[in-house]
Protein backbone atom coordinates (compact mmCIF):
# COMPACT_ATOMS: atom_id res chain seq x y z
CA UNK A 1 0.00 0.00 0.00
CA UNK A 2 3.16 2.21 0.42
CA UNK A 3 3.83 2.26 -2.90
CA UNK A 4 0.32 3.04 -4.44
CA UNK A 5 0.35 5.97 -1.56
CA UNK A 6 3.90 7.37 -3.25
CA UNK A 7 2.55 6.73 -6.96
CA UNK A 8 -1.20 8.69 -6.15
CA UNK A 9 0.46 11.20 -4.37
CA UNK A 10 3.30 11.45 -7.35
CA UNK A 11 0.67 11.91 -10.20
CA UNK A 12 -1.82 13.70 -7.74
CA UNK A 13 -0.51 15.83 -5.22
CA UNK A 14 -1.02 15.83 -0.87
CA UNK A 15 -4.23 13.50 0.25
CA UNK A 16 -2.98 10.28 -0.46
CA UNK A 17 -1.00 9.21 2.77
CA UNK A 18 -0.92 5.60 3.83
CA UNK A 19 -3.77 5.55 6.28
CA UNK A 20 -5.72 8.18 3.97
CA UNK A 21 -5.46 5.15 1.17
CA UNK A 22 -6.62 2.71 3.47
CA UNK A 23 -9.47 4.61 4.59
CA UNK A 24 -10.35 4.87 0.92
CA UNK A 25 -10.43 1.51 0.24
CA UNK A 26 -12.52 1.04 3.77
CA UNK A 27 -15.40 3.65 2.50
CA UNK A 28 -15.57 1.66 -0.90
CA UNK A 29 -16.00 -1.92 0.60
CA UNK A 30 -18.63 0.36 2.88
CA UNK A 31 -20.33 2.07 0.41
CA UNK A 32 -20.39 -0.01 -2.80
CA UNK A 33 -23.66 1.73 -3.76
CA UNK A 34 -22.94 4.65 -6.49
CA UNK A 35 -26.19 6.36 -5.89
CA UNK A 36 -26.21 6.72 -1.98
CA UNK A 37 -22.44 7.64 -2.26
CA UNK A 38 -22.81 10.36 -4.66
CA UNK A 39 -25.48 11.62 -2.17
CA UNK A 40 -24.28 11.35 0.49
CA UNK A 41 -20.82 12.95 -0.86
CA UNK A 42 -23.03 16.48 -1.54
CA UNK A 43 -24.52 16.52 1.93
CA UNK A 44 -21.74 15.31 4.31
CA UNK A 45 -18.09 15.79 4.58
CA UNK A 46 -15.64 13.20 4.24
CA UNK A 47 -15.02 13.45 7.81
CA UNK A 48 -18.32 12.80 8.94
CA UNK A 49 -18.24 9.63 6.32
CA UNK A 50 -14.77 8.52 8.00
CA UNK A 51 -16.53 8.78 11.36
CA UNK A 52 -19.28 6.60 10.09
CA UNK A 53 -16.56 3.70 9.06
CA UNK A 54 -16.17 1.73 11.88
CA UNK A 55 -20.45 1.45 11.94
CA UNK A 56 -20.79 -2.40 10.86
CA UNK A 57 -24.74 -1.94 10.96
CA UNK A 58 -25.99 -0.34 8.15
CA UNK A 59 -29.29 0.80 9.24
CA UNK A 60 -27.15 2.63 12.41
CA UNK A 61 -24.71 4.14 9.60
CA UNK A 62 -27.92 5.56 7.23
CA UNK A 63 -29.76 6.60 10.96
CA UNK A 64 -26.72 8.64 11.62
CA UNK A 65 -25.70 9.95 8.18
CA UNK A 66 -29.40 10.83 7.99
CA UNK A 67 -29.16 13.06 11.41
CA UNK A 68 -26.09 14.72 10.34
CA UNK A 69 -27.69 15.89 7.33
CA UNK A 70 -31.03 16.79 8.88
CA UNK A 71 -29.33 18.36 11.86
CA UNK A 72 -26.61 19.67 10.46
CA UNK A 73 -24.04 17.71 12.98
CA UNK A 74 -20.88 19.08 13.23
CA UNK A 75 -18.22 15.91 13.43
CA UNK A 76 -17.50 16.44 17.00
CA UNK A 77 -21.38 16.03 17.72
CA UNK A 78 -21.36 12.75 15.25
CA UNK A 79 -19.16 11.80 17.89
CA UNK A 80 -20.51 12.79 20.80
CA UNK A 81 -24.08 10.93 20.05
CA UNK A 82 -22.02 8.06 18.60
CA UNK A 83 -20.30 7.76 22.36
CA UNK A 84 -23.99 8.02 24.34
CA UNK A 85 -25.37 5.59 21.69
CA UNK A 86 -28.27 7.74 20.12
CA UNK A 87 -28.99 5.08 18.11
CA UNK A 88 -29.39 2.40 20.68
CA UNK A 89 -31.38 4.87 22.81
CA UNK A 90 -33.89 5.31 20.47
CA UNK A 91 -37.29 4.04 19.88
CA UNK A 92 -36.71 3.71 16.36
CA UNK A 93 -33.67 1.47 16.92
CA UNK A 94 -36.63 -1.10 18.97
CA UNK A 95 -38.41 -1.36 15.59
CA UNK A 96 -38.23 -3.89 13.40
CA UNK A 97 -35.42 -3.82 9.98
CA UNK A 98 -38.11 -2.63 7.39
CA UNK A 99 -39.82 -0.61 9.48
CA UNK A 100 -35.98 1.57 10.39
CA UNK A 101 -35.37 1.86 6.93
CA UNK A 102 -39.00 3.35 6.00
CA UNK A 103 -38.51 5.37 8.97
CA UNK A 104 -34.96 7.03 7.74
CA UNK A 105 -36.03 7.06 4.25
CA UNK A 106 -39.31 9.34 5.03
CA UNK A 107 -36.55 11.64 7.20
Amino acid sequence: MGDLSERLTAEYGKGFEKSSVFKMVKFYQEFPEYEKVATLSQQLTWSHLIEQLPIEDELKRDFYATMCKNENWSVRTLRERKKTMLYERTAVSKLPEETIANEIAEL
